[in-house]
């Protein structure tokens, strides 16, 4: 049967059982115990507002959707969200795209702004080492969608903003809770959460350890982590405190031509004629990050706060790739300083927030020859300080209680200091960019009860990451420029059917100019270039629904679908044009749908289904990966201090991948995911312990 019918079909059918079980759960819908959707309070831009009347795509994962684990990550809850796609390559091995595609990350995150606990997550260079994070020690995520730079600094992916505040969940206080986790493939997670609460001093303590065989060969993974988080507060002071130190190595098993993924899916990357094959070379990756930080709020008024943080962190990673042996040692500081104002006015409310954010970056990068896993003969020897830094102005004003209206600027500035220290005829060379402006404004009116227009125009700045003006072959791009672009977004929100359907519908169109991407030399060694513009305009659909209709009985529903038709305006590559060629890496249509079944809070079923369209592997666009529909299924049950879940990953068996290459050398296009795959496990909630 053809896939794309089979697609089809199984998108029609769930569409189906959703209008069916709407239908059976309005015919017996008593009123008088009805569930809601209320109005979600978000953070974005530092202020608390309701989303439903932010100018602006925002979107919040709740605790409910990341305590449904499938695979031991944090994927299935970044793609319930329309317009986003987290990517995984290998076990460890992530990408993460906000409306676009992943033309600059052939691994790791780049192009988005993250932060975890309001202190910066990406380093200066603009890389984020998601995966060192445990999946459970985050209990909320705000997505922000576009250019977010007058508030959030260069980027123009978008920002995400994760939430690990054990103070407000349901984790009675004084208490300990251990889960454990085993499935398909050698999997086993375990981790301890212990909280203290004393009058005005809240402790979190979290212990983890993951490990995994993999399902390709050289595709293993372990992660062992140790975090502690605290708040004080007294007064008007308050102080938050965090350390995290992970110990993390995932083997890179790398791509396959068709022929091989065709005759094994689950071998690594073989060996050819000049170049030997990943399990010759053990590929993998090594880090080990420490990161401390100080998160300081003084109340100074009632409608006056002032925020401070500090961020340290100390990252030691080695990568024994195909061609080479990489090391490099990362030491990162970051300084935010942020006044909040409110005032209540006769013409309605105004927020203000002003401030700046400074970070830097000393990093010693080595590459050796790699013998068989083992360091040889020493290649490059560089060191690169990099300066990043920006300072913003927003202010929102809400007035008759239906118009939002929010302006806001920032000016970044980003410098690169190099130094090849093993070639001493070499000089030091320099690169920066400076006065990067991103401006933003946007308007929302309330047109209806409960229904806001929006209309919106940013601007944002992406200049080379560390890994992009310094690849692996050793070279210091420093001609390269930061691409930039206009978005324009227009949407509308809003709650219907007594407040249980919540919708969310926006049309943006973002060009991109000096594009960074990615290209290969003959020998699969990588490096950035700008290559042109490109159209990234589209249209995304939320609708979030819930309804109970007996006591005992709650059924939600969720469905978001994502068109991106994106096009390359102006690109060539070596004398070659792709004008009007689909953006490389990029699906047309995402379509993402969930149902989720609640007994009493005791019992909990939910089915969750990913639909992406072909993706264009190559900037030519003549290899496509295949559609497909990726569907996952699980169940909880709690009873007493225990919680029991199971959950199967790829319920299909379909043959997919979650994360290709692209214009992979040797056309090693393709990273086969698991097929059918199964986890179980237990939290225990252990006794309150006594002070």
């Amino acid at each position: 049967m053809c896939p794309r019918y089979n697609r089809i079909r199984h998108f029609l059918l769930f569409i189906g059982c959703i209008i069916f079980n709407s239908s059976l759960a309005q015919s017996t819908f008593d009123s008088t115990m009805s569930e809601t959707l209320d109005s979600v309070v978000v953070t974005a831009f530092r202020t608390k507002n309701i989303g439903q009347f932010l100018p602006v795509s925002t979107t919040r994962i709740s605790s409910t959707i990341l305590q449904q684990e499938v695979n031991g990550t944090l994927l299935p809850a970044f793609n319930s969200v329309a317009g986003v796609r987290m990517e995984q390559r290998s076990e460890g091995s992530y990408r993460l795209a906000i409306r676009g595609s992943s033309l600059r990350a052939p691994f790791g995150i780049r192009n988005v702004k993250v932060y975890w606990n309001d202190v910066p997550f990406s380093d200066p260079t603009g890389n984020t080492y998601l995966n060192i994070l445990p999946f459970t020690l985050v209990n909320g995520i705000e997505v922000i969608k576009g250019p977010v730079g007058a508030s959030y600094g260069l980027g123009t992916g978008g920002a995400v903003l994760l939430q690990s505040n054990f103070a407000t969940d349901s984790l009675p206080q004084n208490a300990a809770s251990l889960n454990l986790r085993a499935g398909s493939f050698g999997y086993l997670g375990q981790d301890l959460r212990v909280t203290l609460q004393q009058k005005n001093f809240h402790q979190t303590f979290f212990i983890s350890n993951e490990k995994t065989d993999g399902w390709r060969d050289q595709s293993g993974s372990t992660k062992k982590n140790i975090t502690w988080l605290a708040t004080l507060t007294k007064n008007k002071h308050t102080l938050k405190g965090m350390v995290l130190f992970t110990d993390l190595m995932y083997q890179t098993p790398g791509g396959l031509t068709l022929a091989q993924m065709k005759q094994n899916p689950r071998l690594a990357r073989q060996a050819t004629a000049t170049l030997p094959s990943a399990v010759t070379q053990q590929t993998a990756v090594f880090n080990k990050t420490l990161l401390g930080s100080l998160h300081y709020n003084y109340q100074l008024t009632k409608n006056i706060g002032w925020q401070n943080f500090v961020v340290g962190t100390n990252t030691h990673f080695k990568n024994p790739f195909i061609t080479n042996y990489e090391t490099r040692h990362e030491k990162n500081a970051s300084f935010g300083s942020h006044l909040i104002m409110r005032f209540q006015k006769p013409i309605g409310e105004i927020k203000i927030v002003v401030g700046g954010e400074w970070q830097v970056q000393d990093a010693s990068i080595n590459n050796y020859g790699n013998k068989r896993g083992v360091r040889d003969t020493i290649q490059f020897s560089d060191l690169i300080t990099t300066k990043q830094g920006f300072y913003f102005a927003n202010a929102s004003l809400r007035f008759k209680k239906k118009w939002f209206v929010e302006l806001g600027m920032s000016n970044a500035y980003m410098a690169y200091d190099y130094y090849r220290s093993n070639i001493l005829t070499e000089t030091a060379q320099s690169k920066s960019n400076l006065g990067l402006l991103a401006p933003r404004m946007g308007v929302s009116y309330e047109a209806a009860k409960n229904a806001s227009l929006y209309f919106q125009i940013s601007k944002g700045f992406s200049p080379p990451t560390l890994a992009e003006i310094r690849p692996s072959d050793g070279l210091f791009y420093k001609n390269i420029v930061p691409e930039y672009g206009w978005n324009f977004e227009i949407g509308i929100k809003g709650l219907v059917l007594q407040n249980k359907l919540r919708y969310t519908l926006a049309a943006y169109h973002f060009g991109i100019q000096n594009a960074i991407v990615r290209q290969n030399n003959n020998a699969g060694i990588e490096y950035f270039v700008n290559a042109g513009s490109a159209r990234q305009a589209g249209a995304e659909l939320q609708l979030n629904y819930v309804t109970r209709f007996n006591i005992a009985h709650q059924l939600q529903m969720d469905f978001g679908y994502a068109f991106q038709p994106y096009r390359f305006v102006q690109y060539s590559q070596a004398g070659v044009i792709f004008n009007g060629n689909e953006v490389t890496g990029n699906a047309k249509h995402q379509v993402t749908a969930a149902i989720t079944y609640d007994y009493k809070k005791r019992l909990s079923v939910f089915v969750r289904l990913q639909s992406l369209s072909k993706i264009a592997l190559t900037d030519a666009n003549d290899v496509y990966a295949s559609p497909f529909t990726l569907m996952q299924s699980g169940v909880s049950v709690n009873h007493n201090r225990f919680r029991y879940f199971f959950s199967v990953d790829n319920l299909l068996n379909v043959s997919y991948s979650l994360g290709n290459d692209i214009n992979a050398a040797g056309r090693r296009y393709y990273n086969p995911s698991s097929p059918r795959s199964y986890m179980a496990g237990i939290s225990i909630q252990m006794a309150r312990l006594r002070r």
